[in-house]
């Protein structure tokens, strides 16, 4: 299955990462990911998803919060099923309204909490929960370790 992290704050020809440490480490989650999975990452969801695809949008005041070992219930879950990409999209500056929602039909809407974290570490932190799901789903220590 394939990974997108959509970074629907990074306008089109910009620099998607003002802070260079924040790219670091999601290049590094994106790194460690490719392992699993191919992984890319784009820009916001401008036309339906490819057939067999699905989305995660990551919200902090509509979503889900959702343990690691449950996320890694649905990674398995959609691996199961075939899916052949997972889009893990991070919001645009004003986050995503409820037309969006509407709009986009995400499988899972969800948070990291009552914190509220700018846009380039939100997509660090979901690299790293992606990741941790891999792990879990693998039975790889790194999970158990931290």
């Amino acid at each position: 299955m394939k990974l997108v992290f959509r970074l629907s704050w990074a306008a089109a020809g910009k620099k998607r990462f003002k802070s260079e440490g924040a790219r670091l480490l999601f290049e590094d989650y994106a790194e460690r990911l490719a392992r699993f999975a191919p992984v890319s990452a784009e820009g916001a969801l401008s036309a339906p998803l490819p057939s067999g695809s699905r989305l995660w949008l990551c919200d902090s005041a509509q979503g889900k919060p959702l343990a690691s070992e449950a996320a890694a219930g649905l990674l398995r879950k959609l691996e199961v099923q075939g899916t052949k990409e997972l889009h893990v999209a991070i919001g645009p500056t004003d986050g995503f309204s409820a037309a969006d929602r509407v709009r986009l039909k995400p499988d899972l809407v969800w948070s990291f909490g009552p914190l509220t974290l700018p846009h380039e570490l939100a997509a660090a932190v979901a690299a790293e929960q992606v990741y941790r799901a891999y792990t879990i789903v693998r039975g790889l220590p790194y999970h158990s370790g931290h």
